[in-house]
């Protein structure tokens, strides 16, 4: 079982170096599903902040989107080469992989649990689910992002 283990977490591995020829692209695609986390991110906070009206499909879409996106970004990051050069992710995250796919593994679960709340139209509970996504977001940057 353990040889399975293994054989599987190389074969994943081998895909995820395959997928970037370099560390800058890897670092390029993070940074490019990070700054449309962000975007979407940002259009629910205007909904969830009253600066815009609230509307349950747009709101919705933008969580399935975020969730989707949540699931992207981590094989990029724990490529060789890709905690220096233009990038904000600190060295830590590779001597702390494990607490690293933690907090990664937090936000996707928040992500989705904000999902099936903006589905509901209950706009109490979204903006708690809101909230609740955006510290995970918080906790992985105090964590392991410099500035």
């Amino acid at each position: 079982m353990l040889l399975v283990g293994v054989v599987f977490v190389a074969a994943a591995l081998s895909g995820a170096y395959a997928q970037f020829a370099k560390p800058e692209y890897a670092i390029k695609y993070r940074k490019s599903v990070m700054f449309l986390i962000a975007q979407h991110f940002g259009r629910m906070g205007a909904m969830v902040k009253e600066k815009i009206p609230y509307n349950q499909e747009v709101f919705a879409k933008n969580a399935m989107l975020v969730e989707t996106l949540s699931r992207l970004p981590w094989e990029a990051s724990m490529l060789p080469g890709t905690d220096t050069g233009d990038t904000t992710l600190k060295s830590s995250a590779f001597m702390q992989q494990a607490e690293f796919k933690e907090v990664a593994q937090t936000f996707e679960t928040q992500a989705t649990k904000l999902v099936s709340i903006a589905q509901s139209g209950d706009f109490i509970g979204i903006k708690g689910q809101f909230g609740q996504v955006g510290k995970s977001c918080k906790a992985c940057h105090t964590q392991f992002r410099t500035k």
